[in-house]
């Protein structure tokens, strides 16, 4: 009897994964690629070249100082996602009507996209600086880079079961994000932004028609963008980004409550990027105690913002309604 045997081929599992992610997470088609970079597996350690040397026109004092070019690097590790193993019994899998095993593959691949396409805007929020002492703290997106949209209050669906009322997304609040990034002399080239499904909703109900009939004219929805305006290819999802009652990220998987805001996350490709790591499945056949196979999956991801002061990431929260007058 086999036991402790897997028949999954790697190298396609792989690919079917690969897959997956691109077609359920395109906005990680739209960020720089630092996979290259992944040292043992696990950590992606990118040499960063120090400043460049000075010009002096007419020098004339000898001999001139030479200076050590400050070479540093930048370094992260790559997050382990893993699926909870499904027991398939002998039975169901002999006696079922389809293929159990395929039916439960698919969920874990699922499941897995959506927890990596989640935190890879998540990543792109947060990240780590280094403090006067040189020891790495924790930081995330600053205030200024932060818009709050400014449209007619409508309730809106912050989590499963749990709503609140919030400003509506508009056009206008796109435009303020092509002026932060602007301002910060992000590359024109290659912006993106993804929106909350309402979010995505609200923007298509505050354009004029001629803004529409441009917007659906610049689709391009073989690579999940559905039109372009203010200079981004926009990007719809069911969740982007949530935001603390301050305004700080919020890690996928946290119990969201009306406090919470909803959020779009604006980039430009090369100011994020993303490192894929290994890709496994896992599946033990035959196993005594179960009385049948168990199945699980593993991804390595991880990625960052590029720029110490966030420049190329904007988020747009939906905005809360300002408080009423206190009575009396």
């Amino acid at each position: 009897m086999a036991t402790g045997k897997t028949n999954i081929p790697v190298e396609i599992f792989s690919e079917y994964i690969v897959e997956k992610l691109r077609r359920s997470n395109p906005h990680l088609q739209h960020a720089s690629d630092e996979s290259r970079y992944i040292l043992g597996g696990s950590v992606v350690h990118i040499p960063q070249a120090g400043a460049s040397p000075t010009v002096v026109k007419n020098r004339d004092t000898y001999p001139a100082t030479a200076v050590r070019r400050g070479d540093t690097s930048v370094t992260y590790a790559l997050d382990v996602y893993t699926s909870t193993p499904t027991h398939i019994a002998w039975d169901e899998e002999n006696e079922a009507s389809y293929d159990k095993i395929d039916s439960v593959m698919n969920d874990h691949v699922a499941t897995l996209v959506e927890a990596v396409g989640d935190n890879a805007f998540y990543l792109w929020l947060k990240g780590l600086k280094k403090d006067a002492d040189g020891a790495l703290q924790a930081d995330t997106i600053p205030s200024s880079n932060i818009i709050y949209t400014t449209g007619a209050e409508e309730a809106m669906a912050i989590a499963d079961g749990v709503t609140a009322t919030r400003k509506a997304f508009t056009a206008a609040d796109l435009a303020k994000a092509q002026y932060l990034m602007n301002h910060a002399n992000v590359p024109k080239e290659e912006r993106y932004a993804c929106l909350e499904s309402a979010q995505y909703k609200q923007l298509i109900d505050s354009l004029s028609a001629n803004q529409m009939a441009a917007f659906q004219q610049s689709a391009d929805l073989a690579n999940g963008v559905v039109g372009r305006l203010y200079g981004f290819d926009i990007m719809e999802r069911s969740s982007v980004a949530a935001f603390s009652a301050l305004g700080a990220p919020v890690e996928p998987g946290t119990t969201l409550t009306a406090d919470n805001y909803i959020g779009a996350v604006c980039w430009q490709k090369d100011c994020v990027t993303k490192a894929q790591g290994d890709i496994l499945p896992f599946l033990n056949e035959r196993q005594a105690t179960y009385f049948g196979d168990i199945f699980s999956a593993l991804v390595k991801f991880g990625g960052r913002c590029k720029r110490s002061d966030w420049g190329g990431v904007v988020a747009i929260l939906s905005d809360k309604p300002a408080a009423s007058p206190a009575a009396g």
